[in-house]
């Protein structure tokens, strides 16, 4: 962490993976608790020398008054087993600030095998980041850790209770084989069906008997089988007919099907679900339940299902994988994060994987890319559809990973109209990734390869054509961009002069319009006070029909979410309290879809307007606000 970077996260804090402690003379407990908690997540930033108040809103820098000791100290409890589960390596940054020294200390994220770390003896003293806090693993989190860490992943565990024959769907697996033959010129076609599965490792032998794998019964199980080894379904399947923000999750699903098959049949039953609702018509192969006639749309949906169905955590009873289709995108959420993070995930590398059984299984017969490449594959596919990159969102702290696939395109119209007017010209690749920046304020290297579809010297050589032009500014070692502060001035200025113009414009008219009309009408005399009052009567009448006209079609662009939040800040709210008043589970999504452009165009205001993310954030309309909210209301 540089001077700057540590500068800016005292002042204007912004990440969930910093942490300020006092720690002037000494290392309190509380410190060890956020480096348990930095380990089993993500990894973070603990900063000794900077006191915070309770309510994290405001920080002061104390400084370490003997650096050596406090430092020492430290790195020897992370290297002591005594006080920690596993060693902890860190390397301590020293900075001196208005004449006091702080220490930065980076605590990374360890393997999944090492997990949890823990203090002392103590298991249940584990610790979890969630939401710029630590807090104490629960039970659930604990199993999932174990899970994990395990050598022994979920899909090889035998089942010593159900009997090797009677599980098998021969339908499935007499599928399976002929397409499996047909592969590999029939390899495998002198085997039973039972030694068929020993070879494959879907049957192990232990103290001479045999035994299903948890892999064997997901696979080619029966339905009651997979019910007896699963206390979930498989996925649940919904469609509904209209955009997510519009989407009042109280409502009934326009189609739904909660499926609980062996993971092939799973697959066919989605494949049926998405042929119905495809925009260009196709059909299955039976012998491959592949399309015939491949689709950048279809591929997407493929890659993206299956991933689902191969890479879940079957071990988390608690909840099931959900697809939900609206009209604006996909949602594939299911319960265990991936092993690597999402930016290795855009990465040509080997993963690690939770289920390597069942991944082969279905990779054998071509339903699977490589491990990680499915996820490029669909980048790949929205870039070429010329739309926004899938978000993927691999949560550690809430042990899920989701993928959405966006139906919208990333140069739109209303971005074509922000480059004309600050007279850009960038090719379609730079608009492209400007236009992401204005949607989403970050851009790490793996997504702009995502976006322009070319390699790594290539992608970072736009970028930096870019920041030479002022456009963009790095940051991470020019691993990652955001848009520069007078493009993005450029951007929310003219919109927020707008909204205020016409505020004060309407003032401001009504005031001189009173004081002229009375001087002139006093000057004039009365027959001139009429003509001048019907000609001003008439000016200001058609000014006000066209602010009536204005805001309607303002109005008429709102979503249903930003009309709820302009209902709701007639008075000062949170953004929790938005969220519970729209029903809306992602916050960055709530906030950058929605809420954001209000405060563009001046309709929404913040408490703290220079502190974006301040704990006590609150927000409230401005006058501008006011008047779009009584034409919500319709009154006059």
């Amino acid at each position: 962490m540089t001077k700057d970077e540590l500068l800016k996260a005292i002042h204007n804090p912004e990440w969930t993976d910093i942490e300020f402690k006092q720690s002037s003379k000494g290392v309190s407990e509380e410190a060890y608790k956020t480096v348990s908690a930095f380990a089993n997540t993500c990894g973070g930033y603990l900063i000794f020398g900077v006191k915070e108040s309770a309510n994290k809103t405001e920080r002061k820098i104390v400084g370490v008054e003997d650096v050596d000791k406090v430092q020492n100290d430290f790195l020897s409890c992370l290297r002591n087993r005594g006080k920690l589960s596993r060693v902890i390596n860190s390397v301590a940054e020293l900075h001196e600030i208005e004449g006091k020294h702080v220490l930065v200390f980076y605590i990374p994220e360890v393997d999944r095998k090492d997990k949890p770390i823990y203090l002392g003896k103590r298991i249940d003293q584990a610790y979890i980041r969630r939401g710029g806090c630590d807090e104490l693993c629960t039970e659930s989190e604990l199993r999932a850790f174990l899970r994990d860490a395990s050598d022994t992943p979920f899909d090889r565990r035998i089942e010593q209770g159900i009997d090797p024959h009677s599980f098998i769907d021969h339908n499935t697996l007499k599928w399976y084989r002929t397409l499996l033959g047909n592969r590999l010129a029939g390899k495998y076609a002198h085997q039973n069906d039972q030694d068929f599965l020993l070879e494959m490792g879907l049957l192990l032998e232990e103290n001479g008997k045999v035994f299903p794998t948890k892999a064997a019964i997901l696979l080619f199980g029966k339905e009651r089988f997979v019910r007896q080894i699963l206390p979930k379904p498989i996925v649940d399947y919904q469609r509904i007919d209209t955009f997510e923000e519009n989407w009042d999750p109280d409502k009934r699903w326009h189609d739904r099907l909660v499926i609980e098959s062996n993971l092939f049949e799973a697959w066919r039953v989605l494949f049926d679900k998405y042929s119905l609702i495809a925009d260009v018509p196709f059909s299955l192969d039976e012998t491959t339940l592949l399309r015939k006639d491949d689709t950048l749309e279809y591929r997407s949906f493929r890659e993206a299902a299956v991933n689902l169905l191969i890479h879940q955590d079957y071990g988390d009873a608690a909840r099931k994988a959900k697809i939900k289709i609206f009209k604006d995108k996909t949602l594939f959420w299911n319960p265990g994060s991936a092993y690597s993070s999402v930016d290795d995930l855009l990465e040509s590398r080997h993963h690690p994987i939770r289920n390597p059984l069942i991944v082969r299984i279905f990779r054998q017969i071509g339903l699977c890319e490589e491990a990680g490449t499915g996820i490029r594959t669909i980048m790949e596919d929205c870039r070429k559809l010329g739309l926004f990159p899938a978000q993927i969102i691999n949560d550690k702290s809430d042990f899920s990973f989701s993928l959405t696939i966006l139906k919208q395109q990333i140069i739109s119209e209303p971005f074509k109209e922000i480059i004309a007017r600050l007279d850009l010209k960038p090719d379609v690749e730079e608009a492209a990734i400007l236009s992401y920046l204005v949607t989403y304020k970050n851009l790490s290297l793996p997504i702009a390869k995502a976006i322009t579809g070319k390699s790594s010297n290539v992608t970072l050589a736009t970028m930096a054509k870019l920041e030479a032009a002022g456009l963009v500014k790095s940051s991470h070692h020019k691993q990652a961009w955001s848009l520069s502060e007078h493009i993005e001035q450029q951007i929310i200025k003219p919109a927020t002069e707008q909204a205020t113009g016409q505020v004060t414009g309407q003032a401001t008219g009504q005031a001189t319009g009173q004081v002229k009309g009375q001087a002139t009408g006093q000057a004039t005399g009365q027959a001139t006070g009429q003509a001048t009052g019907q000609a001003t009567g008439q000016a200001t009448g058609q000014a006000h029909q066209n602010k009536k006209h204005e805001i309607a079609r303002l109005i008429e662009g709102l979503t249903q979410v930003q009309i709820g939040t302009i209902r709701l800040c007639s008075e000062s709210v949170s953004l929790k309290e938005i969220m519970h008043d729209q029903n809306k589970v992602s916050r960055d999504y709530l906030r950058v879809r929605h809420l954001n452009p209000l405060l563009k165009q001046g309709i929404v205001l913040m408490q703290y307007p220079d502190k974006p993310k301040h704990p006590k954030q609150k927000y409230y309309l401005s006058d501008y606000g006011k008047i779009v909210l009584q034409a919500i209301q319709g009154e006059s």
